[in-house]
């Protein structure tokens, strides 16, 4: 009973902290709030967003650290993951988790960060990647302004004293998969690579089950027009039963991408479980896109490996400029 009140009192803290300390000085309360938990190293972070008074909440993983006799701790390659969104519980989710998937990364010598955006959760306030309706959805500009906010995790996590920065790779799922292509049409330093699973916006509205998606064509010119600008490579990881985004849309979202310029490299795969969309929730799927994802990384690129004299990055500034319907933030449930 005691040990359940301490974890609630820390949950309350997370959430209203940044509340009172952004008005004094937002920058000053970020970083890792509490102790590290014994799985995976998990730890709760406050992470700038592009608006200094709306910080991020985070779940931040690491593997263990082998001994080392330099006194310098270890900086290791880090991903982040980005979660999608349900309109309808996007205020009652809780911290993005997806155990399953960042447990594959951690046991690669990745450090796993899941920022939960704005609009979301813990996180709270407005909504701001949700641009448009499902009659005239922004599909464009929606996912430009989660990716502003995805960017401002990322280079404050790439100034950790245990980061490599110039090893990060973005992930998404969902929304989050997009978001996280958008933010490859910004070429941000650093990042090396992007992988979208099941990514995309607006899919199954209102509950919908026949396939449906707000804004599809609105959807297809906004991936051609990402693809543009693009330069960073990206994977593509859908499945042929997916109730949100169907497989002929995945191909012609990567087919409109590569028609800009952008590098796409597509997989659909044969049909998961009951619904597809739920590619990334558990270990079976570690057999599905596992050797997709490990040669992805190793092609063309150094394999990536803890260093202990990386680049320096500095943290990234609240506030950083931002231009900018639908997931699951806990990674538990699904959404568009």
């Amino acid at each position: 009973m005691k040990a359940a009140c301490v974890v609630a009192v820390g949950i309350l803290a997370l959430i209203s902290l940044p509340m009172t300390a952004s008005a004094e000085d937002g920058r000053g309360f970020y970083g890792a709030f509490g102790p590290e938990g014994p799985r995976l190293r998990e730890q709760w972070w406050i992470l700038p967003s592009t608006d200094p008074t709306s910080p991020l909440r985070a779940t931040v993983f690491r593997p263990d650290d082998e001994p080392s006799s330099d006194a310098a701790e270890i900086r290791r390659p880090m991903v982040v993951i980005n979660h999608g969104t349900s309109d309808a519980t996007r205020l009652a989710v809780g911290m993005p988790i997806y155990y399953w998937l960042s447990r594959w990364f951690v046991e690669r010598g990745y450090v796993v960060v899941l920022p939960q955006r704005r609009g979301h959760g813990a996180t709270g306030g407005a909504m701001v990647e949700s641009i448009g309706s499902c009659a005239n959805p922004d599909h464009y500009h929606s996912g430009l302004a989660a990716a502003a906010d995805i960017e401002a995790a990322v280079r404050y996590m790439q100034g950790q004293p245990f980061v490599a920065p110039a090893q990060t790779i973005v992930v998404g799922i969902s929304s989050g998969g997009w978001a996280s292509l958008a933010l490859a049409s910004r070429n941000p330093e650093n990042v090396r690579a992007v992988i979208n699973i099941a990514g995309g916006r607006g899919g199954r509205p209102f509950g919908r089950t026949d396939h449906s998606v707000c804004g599809e064509k609105s959807l297809l010119s906004a991936a051609r027009t990402y693809g543009l600008s693009a330069r960073i490579p990206t994977l593509w990881l859908y499945s042929s039963n997916d109730t949100y985004f169907r497989p002929d849309l995945a191909q012609a979202l990567a087919t409109q991408w590569q028609s800009g310029g952008g590098k796409a490299d597509l997989h659909i795969f044969p049909p998961y479980g009951t619904d597809g969309h739920n590619l990334a929730d558990d270990r079976a799927g570690w057999d599905v896109w596992g050797d997709a994802v490990d040669q992805f990384l190793s092609e063309g690129q150094e394999a990536p490996v803890a260093t202990l004299e990386p680049e320096a990055v500095s943290p990234v500034e609240a506030g950083a400029t931002s231009s900018a319907l639908t997931v699951a933030s806990d990674g538990q449930t699904r959404a568009p």
